[in-house]
């Protein structure tokens, strides 16, 4: 925990001061207790802190976009196969030969769309921040064994 200072700034934003020697003079600060000054939110002109519902909602995003971008990370070297099936198809070829050779970078790409289908709905349902902190944990692990 610390104690930050906060206080509406002359562009109506919320501000938060370290030390209340920060804070503007002519500014009236509310000190608050909070984990990190983002726990802190104006709410119709009111300081106040941020609920758990608010906090949980907001982890879940940052969840789903690191899942984004772990997804794309682990798709993209194998994109090249996709482009390379997508481009003989456009040409009229016949895709067989190389969906065979590639069966093992096709199938590689759909575990990481299902362990993201999955993961994304396990955020969704995911009521603690305990929770978030294992599904973190599981796309870590995932992420370490289909890059070995």
């Amino acid at each position: 925990m610390m104690r930050v200072w906060a206080f509406i700034d002359n562009n109506g934003k919320l501000c938060c001061a370290l030390f209340p020697e920060a804070v503007p003079q002519g500014v009236e600060p509310t000190p608050f207790d909070v984990d990190s000054p983002d726990d802190l939110v104006l709410d119709n002109g009111e300081i106040r802190l941020k609920t758990t519902e608010e906090k949980l909602s907001e982890a879940k995003a940052n969840l789903f976009a690191e899942l984004k971008t772990l997804t794309a990370s682990l798709l993209a070297p194998t994109d090249y196969v996709i482009i390379k099936i997508a481009e003989a198809t456009e040409l009229g070829q016949d895709t067989t030969e190389l969906k065979q050779y590639y069966a093992d970078k096709l199938n590689q790409r759909q575990q990481i769309r299902q362990f993201n289908d999955e993961t994304e709905n396990a955020i969704s349902q995911a009521t603690s921040f305990e929770e978030l902190e294992q599904i973190r944990e599981s796309m870590t692990q995932f992420a370490n064994t289909i890059r070995s």
